[in-house]
């Protein structure tokens, strides 16, 4: 359902945008500078379908400036080989993902040694090839990689690398080849095409895998059957994952191949009892001591008598948003009902909310702007105010006036903005599910361009699945509502019934 929900809105955008037929791969380049001027730290590759011509791909083959970073759309007939060309000799790391023989994504990343940055600008990783021929890549919680902010720990061992053949998770891996002198300094590598001198980067020695990652002060993982890859991270379980990046907007084709394939995740282990209940004795700490004091909470409080409360906009089962004023500029203010202001546990949820909002940066989801407090009574998160309306209120206003159904250039437009939003999403690491997708949540401004909002109820993706009931029930998954295990598809298939209202503008 979610593959025909999508094609579906493919052939109401062919009447707005031009698709040629021809390419095999779609890769998204992304970059820690500006004008995608340096080496990259991701590359995703995905199967283009062949839906992209690589003469289409021609035309958005630019460079899309974001806050702290830059990237692009390339498409190509040869994945390998233009992996190799983005990289321009600096070492690489590239993984393939297989289902039952098929290629599926790939994900190439900077072998550096150095802290690099990762898909959602708030986990950073250092990946590296070893003189014995292995690769590790380490992921940290600070863009300064110091070992205390380590999460996980991946190690692929010499045989896997460049072998060519899948191990025991369905992925291959490749690298390009660095010698190392016999007293580990860098070795220049001569390119046959080009005749150009490359100098290798340092590359971390046998002593320092014995001894652990990288920069990283932790002991050494236990040895393992080859071939691995070996994730050890702060929950205690294994998985194997392919990491996933949204960048720009550049064709609606493009985003449905990058949300039907979604990144695909396996879930190596299923938490016990055991378990699950340690992870939540591990948490009261944090709840008691109150995420108001959290180093993101800090860095946006703003001051609580800068922000001006004027006429209430909606109230929901929790909380009330008001329009408001913030420096002379039009907000909309959040705060928690008054009968639940007290409520400890309702408050550091209000928090985890604003923290999850302040972290992301994208056009169509909805602006974190601060929050502030003088006390936890007077909690309020501030955001930027969409004065259209919701998605609801214009199909409303479109069936009240006997329009016509279908989609038209408008109603595709929100679509694809709301395709991007998604996207961004499940590309984070860990990936957020929005879990109540839906036509209230999706706000418009007065270019009508959709914005989405309302992440009271959404959760970052741990490495197990979700059995949580939750959201609206006529925008719910099956799989939600039974109370089974779900992941980011559960987004796909509100999704779809969002289509469905757009298409006639009713459920």
């Amino acid at each position: 359902m979610i593959q025909q929900a999508l094609r579906f809105l493919a052939i109401h955008a062919i009447l707005t945008w031009r698709i040629v037929v021809g390419a095999s791969y779609v890769l998204g380049v992304l970059y820690s500078e500006t004008n995608c001027g340096d080496t990259p730290y991701n590359v995703i590759i995905a199967d283009g379908l062949g839906t992209v011509d690589t003469t289409t791909c021609t035309n958005i083959d630019s460079c899309t400036t974001y806050t702290e970073s830059s990237g692009k759309f390339v498409c190509t007939t040869d994945f390998k080989q233009a992996v190799e060309d983005l990289f321009g000799g600096s070492p690489y790391l590239l993984m393939e993902s297989f289902s039952c023989g098929d290629f599926g994504t790939g994900l190439a990343v900077f072998a550096s040694g150095n802290c690099e940055g990762s898909t959602d600008f708030s986990t950073f990783l250092i990946a590296s090839l070893n003189t014995n021929g292995s690769a590790s890549v380490q992921y940290f919680k600070e863009s300064t990689c110091s070992p205390n902010s380590a999460k996980s720990l991946h190690i692929i061992d010499a045989d896997t690398i460049n072998g060519d053949v899948c191990d025991t998770s369905g992925y291959k891996w490749y690298s390009n080849n660095y010698e190392v002198a016999d007293d580990n300094t860098p070795t220049v590598l001569r390119d046959e095409n080009t005749n150009a001198d490359t100098l290798a980067p340092s590359l971390v020695s046998d002593d320092e895998i014995t001894n652990g990652s990288k920069n990283v002060g932790t002991p050494a993982p236990s040895p393992v059957p080859s071939p691995i890859w070996q994730i050890r991270s702060d929950t205690g379980f294994n998985t194997a994952a392919i990491v996933g990046i949204g960048i720009g907007s550049v064709g609606v084709i493009i985003l449905i191949i990058l949300l039907i394939i979604c990144f695909k995740r396996r879930s190596i282990a299923k938490p016990t009892e055991s378990q699950l209940h340690s992870q939540k004795v591990s948490n009261l700490p944090m709840l008691a001591a109150g995420l108001w004091n959290d180093e993101i909470i800090v860095a946006k409080r703003i001051p609580r008598d800068k922000v001006h409360i004027k006429n209430l906009l909606s109230r929901g089962a929790y909380g009330e948003v008001y329009s408001g004023l913030f420096n002379g500029w039009q907000v909309a203010v959040k705060m928690l009902l008054p009968v639940t202001r007290t409520n400890l546990q309702h408050v550091n949820e209000f928090l985890a909310e604003a923290k999850m909002t302040a972290t992301m940066d994208h056009p169509h989801i909805v602006s974190f702007v601060g929050v502030a407090w003088d006390s936890l009574s007077d909690l309020c998160v501030v955001l930027e105010f969409v004065d259209g309306g919701d998605l609801r209120m214009l199909l409303n206003k479109y069936q009240d006036m006997h329009e016509a159904v279908g989609f038209n250039r408008q109603k595709v437009s929100i679509a694809l903005q709301v395709c991007h939003a998604l996207t961004y999403l499940h590309s984070l690491m860990p990936p957020i599910i929005h879990r109540d997708l839906k036509s209230r949540n999706i706000l418009l401004n007065r270019d009508m361009e959709a914005k989405l909002s309302d992440f009271g109820i959404s959760r970052e993706r741990m490495e197990r699945t979700m059995t949580a009931g939750v959201g609206t029930s006529l925008w719910m998954a099956p799989e939600v509502m039974l109370g089974e295990r779900y992941d980011d598809k559960a987004d796909m298939f509100s999704f779809g019934v969002l289509l469905s209202e757009l298409d006639v503008h009713t459920l």
